[in-house]
């Protein structure tokens, strides 16, 4: 479905998409993400990641009844 909506129009923007997910939009919030530690936005994405899986099996099995 991403695909047929257009998720690839977003490629040209390539790191700066990860800036602007972790500044919640917020372009004033972008230099702050930047200076944060490598470690942390690391942490922070695969914790973005693990709830984003956790999300769509529930809704997965929420179907199935």
């Amino acid at each position: 479905m991403e695909k047929r909506a257009g998720i690839q129009s977003f490629e040209k923007f390539k790191y700066i998409n990860t800036i602007n997910s972790l500044a919640g939009g917020d372009i004033t919030k972008w230099d702050a993400v930047m200076n944060m530690p490598y470690e942390r936005i690391l942490t922070k994405l695969l914790l973005n990641k693990t709830e984003a899986e956790y999300q769509k099996k529930y809704m997965e099995i929420s179907r199935e009844g």
